[in-house]
């Protein structure tokens, strides 16, 4: 099937952390002459060609289909209007509205600083009034990209509204939510950890457990240590790996690939045994061994425990059991990653083909997802036939995930049914079901090295990097195969084009579905644009 006939863009690119370059990069992002500004940084700073594992910790990829190979696109502005850009405008400068804006800031940081001295020789260094003008400046440095003096600033505001009203005052959680956001901002994710945590803490020692304030506090705890095991797991944060309630030392041993997975020939149990456990008495090695349970890391827990509190309470809630889901997905993408081949001389043997299936953990969460998704597809039938069809569609990319192919392909069936009896042609509706070549599912997973897990709006503006091309087949299941690097442009270094190899392999796409039944498609062709 020839891919031109398909949607021009994919789901799937990165940014540079320009907050290290450009002092007021956040600020200007947001105006409206930027896209000219971040053209010209691509040109005259030399630290954006650099492709270390640091800086490669916010590279994502966008994928698009391209009829002409000659069109190059500078960012991702370009892609979503479908304008390409050949080569970079002439005579770029900073407009002087821009200019002036920074300006004001600075204006405004030296005006808040003079207030914030007054008060203090007024009032003294505790003086209730400066909790504000702490918060505000604390504000403006972040905005201005001096994240050191914006947590200063930040803190204080915190330690004032505590002295003043209390150790667990609530008033202090503007303040909290602004740390949590300044430390984020420059990449600092063991203080964001830790203010994320006194977050919930505070709030859950303050608010009755039915309040929804309360909620909205346990989901963004649950939120972030989703994000945390990500971060852990998959682009090796070694400064979140905790102690006390939120590591175990079997998880921390996965994380760093010091377990090899086997199959234990008398139980059909998989095992996860120490590698130095090998240079032992083979006998010891089931003693000494983890079970696939013992391995899920503390943090995936703490989020599971705290979306289960909130569906006591609203046990229909679709974000919530899609959450829920993606917290499994998220473990079996790790235990994928750290399976390895048989150790000679184990007397335990390794099995190429059991996967989850031999894991309670994902048996469980696969199972209470799937009756959740079915249950809202049957639900949605008598209600509205798109949103029924989008929901048959779920159901499916959630069976093919777990390698049921028969079961996703009634899903799929399902879908086709439900759009062709509502004035669909068959041709439509399966282009419906099948809109792209290369898209990612489930669509509710934040897989690695894209937009969505690095938190980056879809409408958000990018300047590119660079591009490789890329061809493979895609058979049935949704895995793919024969992945080649056809071109890559210039100053792209082996670890980007590696980074996209190992997305393009772990991840499973959407097959094409014809005639009631996926089937396999051959040399599809997409350029994946990157920043970071």
């Amino acid at each position: 099937m020839e891919t031109s006939n398909y949607p021009r863009q994919v789901t799937v690119v990165s940014t540079c952390d320009h907050g290290q370059l450009f002092p007021f990069f956040n600020l200007l992002y947001r105006k409206r002459f930027l896209l000219f500004f971040l053209i010209l940084s691509l040109f005259v700073h030399p630290a954006l060609r650099g492709q270390t594992k640091t800086e490669l910790n916010t590279l994502f990829f966008d994928g698009v289909y391209l009829d002409d190979p000659e069109t190059i696109l500078l960012s991702s502005a370009a892609r979503n209007s479908g304008k390409a850009f050949i080569s970079p405008p002439a005579n770029l400068s900073i407009p002087d509205e821009e200019q002036i804006f920074l300006n004001d800031l600075l204006n405004d940081i030296a005006q808040y600083e003079t207030s914030i001295n007054e008060l203090i020789e007024t009032g003294g260094t505790f003086n209730p009034l400066l909790a504000q003008e702490y918060l505000s400046i604390g504000n403006l440095y972040q905005q201005a990209g001096d994240y050191e003096n914006a947590t200063l600033a930040l803190e204080t505001t915190m330690h004032i509204e505590r002295v003043n009203q209390g150790l667990y005052t609530l008033a202090q959680t503007e303040a909290v939510r602004k740390l949590i956001e300044n430390s984020k901002a420059s990449r600092n994710y063991a203080d964001a950890d830790k203010y994320h945590e006194y977050l919930y803490y505070l709030m859950s020692r303050s608010l009755d457990d039915d309040s929804e304030e309360y909620t909205q506090a346990a989901l963004e705890w649950a939120d972030w240590n989703m994000e945390a095991f990500r971060r852990l797991a998959f682009y090796n944060e070694e400064a979140l790996a905790m102690g006390g309630g939120l590591s175990s030392i079997g998880s921390s041993m996965l994380r760093r690939g010091d377990l090899v997975a086997v199959e234990d020939s008398q139980f059909s149990d998989i095992l996860f045994v120490p590698r130095s456990a090998f240079l032992a008495n083979s006998s010891s090695l089931r003693s000494q061994s983890f079970t696939p349970e013992q391995l899920v890391d503390p943090r995936l827990k703490k989020a599971e425990e705290l979306f289960d509190l909130v569906l006591e309470k609203d046990s229909g809630n679709e974000e919530i059991l899609k959450k829920k889901a993606e917290l499994t997905y998220l473990f079996k993408l790790q235990i994928e990653k750290y399976i390895s081949d048989k150790p000679i001389g184990s007397n335990i043997v390794l099995s190429n083909n059991r996967g989850f299936r031999a894991i309670p953990f994902l048996r469980r969460g696969y199972s209470d997802s799937r009756e959740e998704l079915l249950a809202r597809a049957e639900t949605l039938e008598t209600q509205d036939h798109l949103l029924a069809a989008n929901a048959y569609i779920d159901l499916a990319d959630w069976d093919l995930a777990f390698e049921r192919l028969q079961r996703a392909n009634e899903g799929y069936s399902k879908a086709l049914e439900i759009l062709m009896a509502n004035g669909l042609t068959e041709k439509e509706a399966e282009t419906f079901i099948s809109p792209e070549p290369a898209l990612f599912i489930p669509d509710f997973v934040s897989f690695e090295d894209t937009r969505g897990f690095q938190n980056i709006p879809e409408e958000l503006d990018i300047p590119y990097i660079g591009y490789i091309d890329v061809s493979f087949n895609k058979r049935s299941n949704g895995s793919l195969r024969n992945i080649k690097i056809v071109y890559s442009s210039e100053n792209t270094g082996h670890l980007v084009r590696n980074r996209l190899l190992n997305l393009l392999r772990s991840g499973t796409f959407r097959p094409f579905f014809e005639s009631g039944r996926t089937r396999a498609q051959s040399d599809i062709q997409v350029r994946y644009y990157y920043s970071y």
